[in-house]
């Protein structure tokens, strides 16, 4: 037998404990009940990896897919998230070389075989900043696009392994640590196209391998956040909410994470409602690659930092308060909740580039070109005070929604499911599937605004009448949703009402919707959308019942094989839950 450092065993060995039933405790330690159909994902794997590479010693890493139950489109703004691993995984074995190749396999024949050398895809010198990734990634990707090149499964984890690497570099661009080359084998089975992270979860297994291999002692926060932004390589720009929740996440509960910086010691989790499922349905419909798509979600993200910016001129006093759009609220303000809809109320409900101009305070015009850099200007304007409304009251959604979970409060748990997604739903139907009116900006209307201020200021009102103003009670209107998502989540409501409540997942403009079931009704919820959606759509039922999962992690050798008590049960390299 060979030596075993702490997480590490040959391929061999690997596949022994498992069939003979050696790592038991710790499959189910992650996969309760799951544990023994897990366990042919885990010897998949490892067998295509001793067919490729050999007997090596590696570890064995895995992340589950997530969904994000509550707190839509506002990772990006510094809101809250309330995600939930799924027991669907990515798996990767994966063993050390001793030069700088990176070699994959994956163990669906879809994808095909991968190699690269670190340094001949580096940067030709160190990246100081946020910003400078951002220029350098979209220069890679106007090269590739002049090659006629596009993007593969490989560029996750090349993008990883540049990003970390860059890290590690001196300002003379040599590495004051060595992101080691090596050999991986990836499996999984996350279905493709239910918007569970697969691409992250691919990310967060590799990295954790090589954090390990490479000795990696940063902060977990401060490395979720980096392997975020890694994922800018493939041209995304999204923050590290998905990464987070993918590690920090445990079986059984949803995690209630804050994002921009990702705090890992305030993690709480809360478990979901008894006796309830999560499906995820898909729509049918794919977001468009449109350059049109495009611009309107640059628009309505830019819409908050717009926002932030009129907020911070219009009213100094706060303005060394106020990072990010979420810091508007109550708590940090030291104001009353009437007063953050006053502020509300100084917003422009539309305005044009040049009224922002002259708006803004000249100490932020520079951030103000900055933002107006990646998008074109709408035709009908920036709908500044809708898109804040929703963020702010989103954020607030994202707050609340762990606290009825323990409260056991189920039907306020539905209710605030329906409230986001009428903060993105752009059309609204009847019992009967006709279309009815639906303008968001009535949310955000100088007079809604003006009667929830004077329901607060008014001492006679009932506590109901001052609960419906509370800013979790306000949608908003962000506008992300399409009509069929809209119609497939009234159509839960009217026939299901009482047993489930629906809204958009993702970024939106199609996609995937994530229903909240009571388990016993699953097979209803199936009925409603084949009379309903499915006939009216021509679209093909697909829903999926999620479990939750446990988070990220290294798998450890049972202690027979790990040399006994001396390694202990928890390896020094594993992300640690520090909530």
């Amino acid at each position: 037998m060979s030596e075993v450092r702490g997480l590490i065993m040959r391929v061999s060995e690997w596949i022994d404990a498992i069939e003979g039933g050696l790592l038991s405790r710790e499959l189910r330690r992650i996969h309760g009940h799951r544990a023994s159909e897990r366990a042919e994902l885990y010897l998949r794997a490892l067998r295509l990896y001793l067919e490729s590479f050999g007997d090596d010693e590696v570890v064995v890493s895995r992340a589950p897919g997530r969904v994000n139950v509550m707190g839509r489109h506002v990772d990006y703004m510094g809101g809250y998230v309330n995600p939930m691993a799924t027991s669907y995984e990515i798996v990767a074995v994966v063993g050390r070389r001793g030069d700088d190749w990176v070699v994959l396999r994956n163990v669906d024949p879809r994808y095909g075989p991968k190699r690269f050398r670190i340094w001949d895809v580096m940067p030709e010198r160190k990246l100081r900043s946020l910003r400078e990734w951002d220029e350098w990634t979209a220069r890679v990707h106007r090269e590739r696009l002049a090659r006629g090149e596009g993007y593969d499964w490989d560029d996750y984890v090349k993008g990883l392994v540049i990003y970390l690497q860059d890290y590690y570099r001196d300002e003379g661009g040599r590495p004051t640590k060595r992101i080691p080359g090596f050999n991986a084998v990836v499996g999984g089975d996350i279905p493709p196209k239910r918007g569970m992270s697969s691409s992250s979860a691919l990310v967060v297994a590799v990295a954790l391998a090589i954090r390990h291999f490479a000795g990696i002692d940063m902060p977990l926060a401060e490395f979720i956040d980096r392997i975020g932004y890694s994922e800018w390589y493939r041209l995304t720009r999204g923050g590290s909410a998905d990464h987070a929740a993918i590690i920090l996440s445990r079986r059984g509960f949803v995690s209630h994470l804050s994002c921009l910086p990702t705090r890992v010691e305030e993690v709480e989790h809360a478990p979901l409602p008894e006796g309830y499922v999560v499906a995820v349905i898909d729509s049918g419909f794919e977001r468009p690659h449109t350059e049109e798509a495009i611009n309107y979600l640059r628009v309505t993200a830019a819409e908050y930092r717009l926002a932030l910016l009129v907020i911070k001129s219009l009213f100094p006093q706060y303005r060394d308060r106020l990072r990010l759009l979420r810091d508007v609220n109550a708590r940090n303000l030291g104001v009353s909740l009437d007063a953050i809809y006053e502020i509300l109320k100084a917003v422009p409900e539309r305005a044009t580039r040049r009224e922002l101009r002259s708006l803004v305070a000249d100490e932020y015009l520079d951030e103000l070109e900055a933002v107006f850099a990646n998008h074109r200007e709408p035709p009908e304007g920036y709908k500044l005070r809708q898109r804040a409304l929703y963020g702010l009251a989103e954020t607030e959604r994202a707050r609340a929604f762990p606290e009825f979970l323990r409260r056991g409060d189920v039907e306020r748990v539905l209710r605030l499911i329906r409230t986001s997604h009428d903060g993105d739903r752009v059309a609204k139907f009847d019992a009967d599937g006709r279309r009815l009116e639906w303008d968001p900006s009535r949310f955000s209307s100088d007079e809604s605004l003006e009667r929830y201020i004077r329901v607060l200021r008014d001492p006679h009102a009932t506590p109901a009448e001052r609960e419906a103003v509370q800013l979790h009670w306000i949608p908003g209107g962000y506008e992300r949703s399409i009509e069929p998502i809209d119609f497939m989540c009234d159509m839960i409501e009217h026939r299901l009402g009482a047993y489930a409540a629906a809204q958009m997942m993702g970024a939106g403009l199609g996609g995937n919707v994530l229903a909240l079931v009571r388990a016993d009704r699953v097979g209803e919820l199936r009925s409603v959308l084949a009379e309903t959606y499915y006939a009216r759509y021509g679209v093909e039922p697909a829903v999926t019942v999620v479990e939750s999962g446990e988070g990220a992690c290294l798998l450890r050798p049972p202690l027979e094989l790990a040399g006994g008590p001396e390694h202990p049960q928890r390896d020094a390299d594993q992300p640690r839950r520090e909530a």
